[in-house]
């Protein structure tokens, strides 16, 4: 159809060979799926980087500071590839990147302050900063899948799920740093 199209509106078409990664076609369909699967790696591969979300930070609910994981949020307003707990960095509030921990999903256990139905969120909790983020500009960048969102049976569950997130989240994060990952 475009080469039919191409004389009536004055432009060229060319033919390109499929990008191929390890004898694969890559496709924007491969990279959702490998996300949906948690390989951020082979994803990052094809993407040729890692892969991120990039906004600016809102507030959320603030329950995360009551509990003693106080979040920098992102709206998200498109579904996802991916959902579930994550090994991070971020950029955009420091010189380098500050590693973190991050839920991106539904949030099964908490219902919105506003009582609404589901939404989806990017809630961060990062181990080394302590400034206002608010309204700044920030990139999240997903090193490693944890574990898959999960509704917990209370909030002292919850919050003791997170502490051992973030502990898997530092030792993740440290063995990348160690590959020289980036």
């Amino acid at each position: 159809m475009l080469e039919k199209m191409a004389s009536q509106y004055g432009y060229r078409v060319e033919r390109f060979d499929a990008v191929r990664c390890h004898d694969k076609r890559v496709s924007s369909t491969r990279i959702r799926e490998l996300l949906a699967a948690g390989d951020l790696e082979a994803a990052a591969q094809l993407l040729g980087r890692r892969y991120a979300h990039a906004g600016r930070v809102i507030h959320g609910d603030k329950r995360g500071r009551v509990w003693g994981f106080p979040t920098v949020n992102l709206a998200i307003r498109h579904k996802p590839a991916l959902s579930g707990v994550f090994a991070v960095t971020v950029s955009g509030l420091a010189d380098g990147a500050i590693a973190g921990v991050a839920s991106l999903g539904a949030r099964p256990t908490v219902r919105p302050a506003d009582g609404g139905g589901p939404q989806t969120v990017l809630e961060v909790y990062l181990f080394d900063y302590h400034g206002d983020a608010y309204g700044r500009r920030i990139c999240v960048e997903f090193i490693k899948k944890i574990r898959a969102e999960k509704k917990f049976d209370s909030y002292d569950a919850l919050k003791a799920r997170i502490a051992e997130d973030v502990r898997i989240a530092k030792a993740l994060l440290g063995e990348a740093a160690q590959r020289g990952a980036p």
